[in-house]
């Protein structure tokens, strides 16, 4: 605005001027006399311009699908289901899905697809808090920094797969004990006795002090373990070389951008569906199979009396979704301007959801058998969560079925192709936001930029890939996705919905799309999804937790500040710039403030005919509450909602 009409107070009744122009798509918009109009296209909008574009919708569906459908969900989500009263628990995670998840999700598509920015530069229609951009990339730099472990561990256990017989199957190895003891030499009855290890109970047989061939290959051959955090050791060449090929498959895959992601996905975003049902299918005929299935599915009611069933499903969709990551965000900034992208926002959702209920039938067929083979129960098969699931009581299960090479190169490869899609919208979001923060890189640069952050990365995780790596990853995984994730997806939710505005962010959706969004869904955005955000966030700060590893490693003090520390790194850059923007803006304190709650110049379409219309539109401040709440929810007296 101008420094006049700045100085001037609000009036009691803000007054709008009748709509000036129609042009795009019949979307109706006002002129406000005393708006900021920038000559010519600003320079944050110079790289959007010649942006790639996917080559179809269906390249962007399957893009976000892939970065969606984590690994997590192959294990976590059962695990959470058994944990929280079986098939009841598919009634708050349904629940939040719609009401929150869903919504938050076509938040991000719009956010990306309207400014044609990545994560690190689209909030610029909130300039006091548009460091929120740079805490989304943070966080993917973060996760990134120890997912890639992961991966490195599944490829491992993928090459280990063509051995035969499975090298978890039975003792006489190299990093074998004396403790170990395979499970067809054990006899007699079992006990309730159990080991742990990394939340991962491993049901022995008559004595406690005896070890399975799979947990043992998996402590002291593929982590080969020390005995705390303070005894790092030195680096496991085979999880660097297999961290280092994940890195070399990833910046192949990007090298030219979503034109060469747009045809990966078509492999790597199907393929672990037709994985599963194979898995599926081999699962539901063993023995036991049944009985884990029913397990699974039967509901316990009473478990939805316990308030903490209900936060468990709310942090399994966020967890499962993946907001406030950025990859969203990056991967619909390459969208076409005026697509249409509520339909594949709901089939995303879907598709997520559905996964995660489809992959649990494939682990508990598995685990049904498990248990019915070692003659326990399901419940006490089920214990086995967080990465011993997938690493040593998943592998234990297929070494049992008949072919068990060809059913474990299977569900390996399954884990492969769903880890590279995560990994590949976290990717894009670090780099696409360095290339959006310096427009001049360009051809032969954006590789420098593609390899050369992989390679910081991969320098990064090498601690993770020593003795005492798994002790950091615990501590990593304990506090990059908590505090900052949730934090993030609060502010993007109040962002949005009450200073930005739902219903000035539904003027911006009809620009695209020709529709504004309905009542129901701002009435989700504005009153049920930013609800959840808060209270989720808050309940997290009040029933904090030390981590810990295992049954009985605690973490030290020092260690606890530097988790605490990762934490907080990725909030650092809303404080700094909320300072940066105030220290640079004129007037007083709270004119300074009221000035950086509205949208700066930057935000603005992508698309010339959009942009055109878009700065001659009004924006209005509602000073109440009330008066706010009303118009992003029913939107303006004087425009048309639907």
């Amino acid at each position: 605005m101008s420094e006049t009409s700045q100085n001037e107070q609000p009036p009691a009744e803000p007054s709008v001027i009748k709509p000036a122009l129609s042009d795009v798509d019949g979307v109706e918009v006002s002129r406000e006399p005393d708006s900021d109009v920038i000559d010519g296209l600003p320079a944050g909008h110079a790289a959007c311009e010649d942006r790639d574009r996917w080559g179809s919708r269906f390249e962007f569906l399957l893009a976000i699908i892939g970065f969606t459908v984590g690994i997590g969900s192959i294990w976590r989500f059962p695990i959470q289901c058994a944990k929280n009263g079986g098939g009841a628990f598919l009634i708050p995670f349904f629940f939040f899905m719609i009401t929150c998840g869903g919504p938050l999700y076509y938040i991000e598509v719009c956010i990306g697809q309207y400014s044609g920015k990545s994560a690190g530069a689209a909030f610029e229609f909130c300039p006091l808090l548009k460091g929120l951009g740079f805490l989304m990339v943070l966080i993917s730099f973060d996760i990134l920094w120890y997912y890639v472990t992961i991966m490195g561990w599944i490829q491992y256990y993928f090459v280990n797969s063509f051995s035969s017989p499975l090298p978890w199957t039975y003792c006489g190895h190299w990093w074998n004990t004396e403790k170990c003891q395979d499970y067809t030499d054990l006899g007699g009855g079992l006990t309730n006795d159990s080991l742990v290890d990394n939340d991962v109970t491993y049901l022995i047989k008559n004595r406690t002090d005896t070890v399975s061939p799979a947990m043992e290959f998996w402590l002291h051959n593929v982590l080969r373990k020390s005995g705390s955090l303070e005894d790092m050791g030195s680096i496991q060449w085979h999880l660097a070389l297999s961290n280092f090929v994940a890195w070399a498959l990833v910046v192949a895959s990007l090298v030219k951008g979503v034109k060469s992601l747009g045809k990966v996905v078509y492999v790597t975003a199907t393929a672990p569906y037709i994985l599963l049902t194979v898995l599926l299918v081999r699962g539901l005929t063993l023995e036991g199979a049944t009985d884990g299935v029913l397990w699974y599915l039967t509901p316990d009611f009473e478990k939805l009396r316990d308030p903490q069933v209900w936060l468990d499903a709310a942090i399994q969709v966020f967890y499962s979704l993946g907001p406030t990551y950025g990859g969203v965000i990056t991967m619909a900034s390459h969208n076409k301007f005026h697509q249409t992208s509520v339909l594949e926002t709901v089939i995303c959702v879907t598709s997520d959801a559905f996964t995660a209920f489809y992959a649990g039938l494939v682990v508990f067929s598995c685990l049904g058998f498990m248990a019915h083979d070692a003659g326990i129960t399901v419940e006490a098969a089920a214990k086995a969560s967080g990465p011993g699931l997938a690493f040593v009581a998943y592998p234990e299960a297929i070494s049992r079925m008949p072919l068990p090479q060809l059913w474990a190169v299977l569900f390996f490869l399954t884990l492969i192709t769903v880890a590279f899609d995560s990994t590949f919208g976290m990717y894009e979001t670090v780099t696409g936001a360095i290339m959006d923060c310096c427009p001049r890189i360009k051809g032969k640069m954006s590789y420098v930029v593609l390899v050369g952050v992989a390679s910081l990365l991969f320098l990064l995780s090498l601690p993770l890939t020593t003795n005492g790596g798994i002790y950091l990853f615990q501590l990593g995984d304990w506090y990059i996705s908590s505090f900052a994730l949730l934090l993030g997806s609060s502010l993007e939710g109040l962002m949005v919905c009450w200073i930005y505005g739902a219903d000035r962010f539904s003027q911006d959706i009809a620009m695209m799309t020709g529709r504004r969004s309905s009542v129901l869904l701002r009435f989700f955005w504005c009153i049920v999804m930013t609800g959840c955000l808060s209270f989720g966030f808050l309940t997290t700060i009040f029933t904090y937790s030390e981590p810990y590893y295992g049954d009985g490693y605690v973490y030290k003090p020092y260690a606890i500040t530097v988790g605490l520390v990762m934490s907080v790194v990725p909030m650092i850059p809303v404080a700094a710039v909320m300072v940066k923007e105030l220290y640079q803006a004129n007037g007083s304190l709270i004119h300074r403030v009221r000035t950086l709650l509205k949208p700066s110049p930057e935000w603005q379409p992508f698309d010339d005919k959009a942009r055109e219309v878009c700065r001659l539109r009004p924006y209005v401040y509602e000073t109440t509450f009330l008066g706010r709440a009303r118009k992003n929810i029913f939107g303006d007296k004087d425009t048309p909602w639907l």
